[in-house]
């Protein structure tokens, strides 16, 4: 089973891009039996990122704009490897 989770700064208020996020890859990748859950993990650290069974595969600059569709593409990328 896969775990993915969106880790983000909690000081950064950036919990609300954390849940849009969420929401997107859950819709987006419903069709993968594989995914098991899909969280959010709030961190003391200046981070935005996006990990497949611990392991990151993308990360947004958290000053920046956050595009949830990058996500997606890299979470796709990972499941298909």
């Amino acid at each position: 089973m896969v775990h993915i989770n969106v880790e983000y700064c909690a000081a950064s208020r950036l919990g609300g891009e954390a849940v849009t996020t969420q929401r997107v890859l859950s819709d987006r990748l419903r069709k993968y039996d594989e995914i098991e859950a899909i969280s959010l993990d709030p961190s003391s650290e200046r981070t935005f990122q996006v990990n497949v069974n611990g392991d990151s595969v993308w990360r947004a600059d958290p000053d920046e704009d956050i595009d949830p569709m990058e996500a997606i593409a890299a979470v796709r990328q990972r499941l298909s490897a």
